[in-house]
């Protein structure tokens, strides 16, 4: 039965599959009955302690069942549940409160100048408490506000409603061809959206989450693989890397129990991509393409054909996509030398930002989450990511993707990685110019016989420049504005 909300899915398999297994930790697990009898004493405690309809609060992650007790139960009695990272400072987790105009916090600590419940006392009141009886919340109603820092670095609060969960819990679903007995591995913080939606996902389609604090003990996740007999996993390129970095190649001895394995969050290292699929041929390698303003909107199967430069797979079930010029108008029909600007629409859409009005404008259009990105679709119906369109390089009024360069340049052995971007031209107004880390017995005059054979005369770099490291987010994106002065500073060195 469609239900409007993550909690409607688990009052549900509370009574059609009361001993199935819901949540569990390595040494703590709950049916789904047993979940949800204490999500409803939990928010009988909340209540109790003066927590309400409508009130903010923001909850410290501490990525087990009782943090995830305690935000359901928020959501159950209508309150607005603001997720922080466990790391968050106590000064931060004040700014952010004020921000927000936060009612309380539950924290595992005290915070100054707000009232705090701290999480370990909310529970020890659970067995004296009654279940709170009250209706489920509506599909519009909000879910929660999730804060994102997406390309700018600056946070912003993202509204999400009921609805949005689960449009995208059904794109996970029907993205992943996710079983009923899903038994997911999820190392990833549950006060981001990755992490979230994908227990969410689990909890609507009736499976079973597997909670995990990062990757740093890695012996965890064979001793939750053995115990749970874990069919999927939730990671990051970062703990992936980790896995291996640890563990070697064991994760092959799990290659005929796990069915899928996600990855999201930044981009995967080429590297690490194909060692999986050698380890691992029968297990599904997906990875999604989404925000926080509007989830796993596309997903690309890394086992499939659709698994080439640029593309980022097919959209997702409960997707719209759309294509606009600068100016915003509609383009119909894309393709590789006519890219567009892409937007994504439907119910996996925010409601907006919080306490921003103008941001929102700027990123809602007509029901659409405008992106940067450019891009267009094949006539196999995948969509093709040309780069961003603050990246594109016009080279003589020829269009060049940063991005195609790059991918096509990290095929030469004897780089380790490379940028791909322009300096202004006084005839031109730009030249493309790339900056490399090169490994031992690189050659220059080598490498670019290599590209000429592998991309057009036009997208050939002018000039290469050279470096021990290229400026990275945390994520592992390429700092473009960064790049562009680094080669400004290395051309007035030079000068």
């Amino acid at each position: 039965m469609k239900q409007e909300s993550v909690l409607g899915y688990i009052c549900q398999y509370a009574k059609e599959q009361p001993d199935a297994l819901a949540v569990c930790e390595l040494r703590k697990k709950v049916t789904y009955q047993e979940y949800w009898y204490l999500i409803k004493k939990m928010a009988a405690v909340l209540l109790k302690q003066g927590i309400k309809k409508g009130d903010h609060v923001l909850l410290k992650c501490t990525q087990n069942i009782n943090y995830l007790v305690i935000f359901s139960a928020l959501q159950y009695i209508r309150a607005l549940v603001i997720p922080v990272e466990k790391g968050t400072k106590p000064e931060r987790i004040t700014e952010i409160a004020e921000w927000v105009d936060a009612h309380c916090v539950i924290a595992d600590i005290d915070i100054e100048g707000i009232r705090t419940f701290q999480i370990k006392e909310l529970m020890g009141l659970i067995e004296d408490a009654e279940e709170a009886d009250i209706p489920l919340p509506q599909a519009d109603e909000r879910s929660m506000l999730l804060f994102t820092t997406g390309t700018t670095g600056q946070s912003k609060g993202v509204l999400i409603r009921h609805k949005n969960d689960v449009a995208i819990a059904e794109n996970v679903i029907e993205g992943t061809h996710m079983r009923k007995q899903n038994v997911e591995i999820i190392p990833m913080p549950l006060n981001h959206a990755y992490g979230l939606r994908r227990y969410q996902s689990d909890m609507v389609r009736g499976g079973t989450v597997c909670l995990m604090d990062g990757m740093v003990f890695v012996g965890v996740l064979w001793k939750l693989l053995d115990t749970y007999h874990a069919t999927a996993m939730a990671l990051s390129p970062a703990s992936l890397n980790m896995i291996f970095q640890l563990s070697g190649d064991r994760i092959a001895e799990y290659a005929n129990q796990l069915d899928y394995i996600q990855i999201g969050s930044a981009p995967l290292q080429e590297a690490d991509k194909q060692r999986l699929l050698h380890l691992m041929p029968q297990t599904r390698l997906y990875n999604f393409y989404g925000a926080s303003e509007a989830g796993c909107s596309c997903i690309l199967d890394f086992n499939s054909e659709d698994d080439k430069t640029g593309c980022i797979g097919r959209p997702t079930v409960n997707s719209i996509i759309r294509f606009t010029d600068e100016a915003g108008n509609p383009v119909k029909k894309t393709d590789k030398d006519h890219p567009a600007l892409l937007s994504w629409g439907g119910a996996i859409v925010m409601e907006g930002y919080y306490k921003e009005p103008e941001l929102t404008k700027d990123t809602l259009e007509d029901g659409f989450v405008k992106t940067k990105d450019m891009a267009y679709l094949d006539e196999e119906g995948r969509c093709i990511l040309v780069g961003r369109a603050d990246d594109i390089i016009n080279y003589g009024g020829s269009k060049i993707s940063p991005a195609e360069i790059e991918d096509c340049a990290r095929g030469y052995e004897k780089i380790a990685d490379c940028a791909y971007t322009s300096k202004t031209d006084p005839i031109t107004g730009e030249v493309p110019v790339m900056l490399v880390v090169k490994k031992e017995a690189y050659d220059e005059a080598e490498f670019l016989d290599y590209l000429q054979a592998k991309v057009e005369a036009y997208k050939l770099p002018r000039a290469i420049y050279y470096t021990d490291q290229l400026p990275k987010t945390f994520k592992g994106s390429l700092l473009r504005k960064e790049i562009k002065q680094y080669i400004k500073e290395l051309e007035r060195k030079d000068a």
